[in-house]
C-alpha cells in the first residue's frame, strides 16, 4: 500500500510541474521511471499514433512522456511529412535508443489525414492510442485510460479530460460530457470529445479510417461516425495537456477552410434530420453557432431562433437523439443566453413569437417575468 501510494504521489508531483516546470519535471520523470512503472508485461500492447511536422522544440519531451509513461506495453508509431528543423533528427535519436519507436518518413508532403492513415498501418494491437508530439501527458494516461478499458470489455473508446496551456502557462481546463446521449448531441454543434486525449480499440480506427476533405476538422468528423456505430467513455481527469504555441498557425484561410469542414459535417447531421437549409441558413449556423465569428443580436435572432426550432421538430420526427436532452442542451446552451441578450431589443411580436419558441423550455412565470420586463425598461 505504501509503494502505491508513493508512486501516485510521485506521478501528481511531476504532472503539477510540467506546465510551468517542465525541464525539472521531465528529469523527475527520468529519475523515477522503475518506481512508476507497472510491473505486468502480462498486459496487452499499446501502439499510440502520431504524426508530425517541424516541432523540434517540443517533440523531445513529448516522445519522453510517451515512452516514459507507466503502463509497460508501448509501441510508437510516428510519421512524418519532410520537416525543415531538425524534428527528425531528434526523433531518430529517440530511434536509436528504444526499439519500441517506429519511424515513417514520408518523401513527399501527405498532410495530416494521410499521415494518419499511414500510420494504422503500422499499428500492430488491438489498442491504439493518439497523442500530438507537441504535448504532453499525465505519467499514468495511458495505465488509467487502458484499466478502464480492459475492465469495460463493452467500451470502444476511452476519452480524458484536457488541460491547455499556452507559453505564459496560462491555462484553460476543457471537460467532455460522459453521458453519450449528450456525445451525440453536442455533435450538432462542436467536436464532443478530446481525439489525441484518446484510447481506440483499433478495429474502431482500422475500420472507420481518417477521411479527406474535412481539413482542420478530422477528429470531429471521425467523433461524428464512431459515435454512430460505437461506445464511449470519458475518463473523468486531466490527463491531457494541450500546448498552444507561436508555430500554430491561425489565419483567415485556415479559418475559411475550417468553415468550409464544419460546413460538411453540418450537412450530414442536417441529412440525417431530412432538414433542408439554404446555404445563407447554413453559413448563419455555422457562424454563430460553431465558429462563434458572427454575433447573435437583434438583426439576426429570429433566423437563429427559426434554425434551432428547426433541429428539435425534425429530431422529435426522426427521434436520432435524446429529444429531452436535446431541448435542454439547446435551450441553456443556445437559446436562452441569446434570448436574454436580444429580447429588450426586439419587436414585441418577436418576442411573443420567441417565447412561444419550441426551444424555450422555460417555466410560464419567467415568461411573464421576461414580458414585464421588456415593458418596464
Amino acid at each position: 500500500m505504501e509503494n502505491k501510494a508513493n508512486r501516485i504521489e510521485i506521478a501528481e508531483t511531476i504532472y503539477a510541474q510540467l506546465i510551468a516546470n517542465e525541464n525539472n519535471a521531465m528529469v523527475l520523470w527520468q529519475a523515477n521511471l522503475t518506481a512508476l512503472k507497472l510491473d505486468d508485461q502480462a498486459l496487452p500492447k499499446l501502439d499510440v499514433l502520431t504524426c508530425v511536422y517541424n516541432a523540434e522544440a517540443f517533440v523531445a519531451h513529448a516522445i519522453e512522456s510517451v515512452l516514459w509513461q507507466s503502463y509497460p506495453n508501448i509501441h510508437l508509431v510516428i510519421v512524418t511529412d519532410p520537416c525543415t528543423d531538425n524534428t527528425i533528427a531528434i526523433i531518430e535519436s529517440y530511434c536509436a535508443k528504444y526499439p519500441n519507436i517506429t519511424l515513417v518518413q514520408n518523401q513527399e508532403h501527405k498532410g495530416i489525414i494521410d499521415c494518419f492513415n499511414i500510420g494504422l498501418n503500422y499499428c500492430e494491437s488491438d489498442y491504439i492510442a493518439r497523442m500530438d508530439l507537441d504535448d504532453l501527458i499525465h505519467p499514468f494516461r495511458f495505465e488509467k485510460q487502458m484499466h478502464y478499458l480492459l475492465s469495460h470489455p463493452d467500451i470502444d473508446v476511452v476519452s480524458c479530460f484536457m488541460r491547455i496551456f499556452d507559453e505564459q502557462f496560462q491555462t484553460k481546463d476543457v471537460t467532455y460530457r460522459e453521458d453519450m446521449d449528450m456525445q451525440k448531441i453536442t455533435t450538432l454543434f462542436y467536436s464532443p470529445l478530446s481525439h489525441a486525449g484518446s484510447i481506440f480499440k483499433a478495429n474502431v480506427l482500422q475500420s472507420l479510417k481518417y477521411v479527406q476533405g474535412y481539413m482542420y476538422a478530422e477528429d470531429y468528423n471521425l467523433w461524428y461516425r464512431i459515435l454512430k456505430q460505437f461506445r464511449t467513455h470519458v475518463y473523468p481527469e486531466f490527463l491531457y495537456l494541450y500546448r498552444t504555441h507561436s508555430n500554430q498557425v491561425t489565419n483567415t484561410k485556415n479559418t475559411e477552410i475550417i468553415r468550409a469542414s464544419l460546413l460538411l459535417i453540418l450537412s450530414k447531421n442536417l441529412n440525417d434530420l431530412n432538414i433542408e437549409w439554404r446555404k445563407e441558413q447554413a453559413l448563419l449556423f455555422v457562424n454563430t453557432m460553431m465558429l462563434h465569428n458572427q454575433s447573435i443580436d437583434q438583426s439576426n435572432w429570429m433566423q437563429v431562433n427559426a434554425l434551432l426550432q428547426d433541429l428539435i421538430k425534425h429530431n422529435a420526427q426522426k427521434q436520432l437523439f435524446n429529444q429531452r436532452k436535446l431541448k435542454s442542451f439547446i435551450y441553456l446552451n443556445y437559446w436562452l443566453p441569446n434570448f436574454e441578450q436580444v429580447y429588450k431589443h426586439i419587436s414585441f411580436r418577436d418576442l411573443l413569437i420567441s417565447i412561444q419558441s419550441d426551444c424555450n423550455i422555460g417555466s410560464t412565470s419567467n415568461n411573464i417575468k421576461t414580458i414585464l420586463k421588456y415593458y418596464t425598461t
